[in-house]
């Protein structure tokens, strides 16, 4: 409305400007008053200016990002009996993640990745992340399929190159959920975070899961605590406890995560421990070992211990291959233990 007025006043002063002139020779010369013509047209265009920048969002309130990560792989398992050949995948995904600057000093964003089948037929799969939400001064707030607190106990651990890592850890404890509210504050280096699952499909009243947890993150050392509470299928409750700490030595690196799982029926827990070491910019080794223990004493019982080594290429900081060997000797089932080759292509581009 604003553009359309200043626009008519625009033409009324152009078409009225030669009857001002003709009636002025008395007291103004036809240059001075062709000047304060031009002075006023200049005003004009500079409102209509300002009018239209203030009307439109820059491109620079938005940031949007394409990004994803191809990995296959392709091994064998099972040597000290029936070998099984096989191509996998290595948790490959696909994504988008935006942000929208907004006014109070508040940026919204968004999240949508999903799993890419490459041991099949190539299909995307399930959504890993869907969700929406709002950062300011108070923190940050999110609802949707979102990683859960707990990522801080096994993020340090999580170094190798398979889907099932980190070892222990996935055995029994959580990475993504469903109709999750989040709640992330950072003070300094230190991190508060707080996740809660309503999933009013199961008929339960109040929350399926409970998360919260606290990280302490600098170049020097990483620490992290945190907990959760689970209600399972049969009505019974999860409650878990974990750590983790890590520390980089130049070209080392060393960290270890440990949980303790109080279950009504069965106790148990999970341990991880890994290194890394990085020969020079291309070469990397890295070695693990893993203790999973779901309270079982018969041949029912899952409980094992796990070795991971892996020698990595890094060709570009986008793209490595690797050769990885893992060995899992269960306590009451066959030992079982791979060898897999596999590569990596990772991208992101910034819009």
């Amino acid at each position: 409305m604003k553009l359309s007025k200043i626009t008519a006043a625009m033409m009324m002063l152009s078409f009225t400007a030669p009857l001002f002139a003709a009636q002025a020779n008395d007291t103004a010369t036809n240059d001075e008053l062709r000047a304060e013509l031009q002075q006023i047209q200049q005003r004009l265009a500079t409102l209509e200016t300002q009018e239209s920048t203030a009307s439109t969002p820059t491109s620079s309130d938005t940031q949007f990002n394409f990004y994803g990560s191809l990995r296959p792989t392709f091994g064998v398992s099972n040597l000290s009996s029936d070998e099984v050949w096989d191509v996998g995948d290595a948790s490959s995904r696909i994504g988008f993640a935006a942000e929208q600057k907004l006014s109070h000093g508040l940026t919204g964003f968004a999240k949508g990745e999903f799993k890419v089948d490459i041991k099949n037929d190539g299909d995307f799969g399930d959504a890993r992340l869907a969700y929406v939400g709002i950062e300011g001064l108070f923190g940050r707030f999110a609802i949707g399929k979102q990683a859960v607190t707990q990522e801080i106990i096994s993020d340090p651990v999580d170094i190798f190159n398979r889907s099932g890592t980190p070892l222990a850890y996935d055995s029994a404890s959580p990475f993504r959920v469903n109709n999750l509210v989040t709640y992330r504050k950072q003070f300094g280096d230190f991190l508060f975070s707080a996740d809660g699952q309503f999933d009013g499909d199961k008929g339960s009243d109040g929350s399926d899961f409970v998360n919260a947890g606290v990280r302490y993150k600098t170049d020097f050392i990483y620490i992290a605590a945190a907990f959760y509470n689970k209600e399972l299928e049969d009505g019974t409750d999860e409650n878990t406890v974990g750590v983790t700490l890590s520390k980089s030595f130049d070209s080392l690196y060393l960290a270890a995560a440990y949980q303790d799982i109080d279950k009504d029926d069965a106790d148990g827990s999970t341990l991880d421990v890994v290194a890394s070491y990085a020969i020079n910019e291309s070469y990397k080794v890295k070695l693990g070992v893993s203790q999973y223990d779901d309270g079982g004493n018969d041949v029912t019982s899952k409980t094992y211990n796990a070795y991971n080594t892996t020698f990595e290429w890094h060709l570009t900081p986008m793209f490595r291959t690797f050769v990885e060997y893992q060995k899992t000797d269960y306590d009451y089932r066959e030992t079982n233990d791979q060898i897999m080759i596999g590569m990596r292509y990772n991208f992101d581009y910034k819009f």
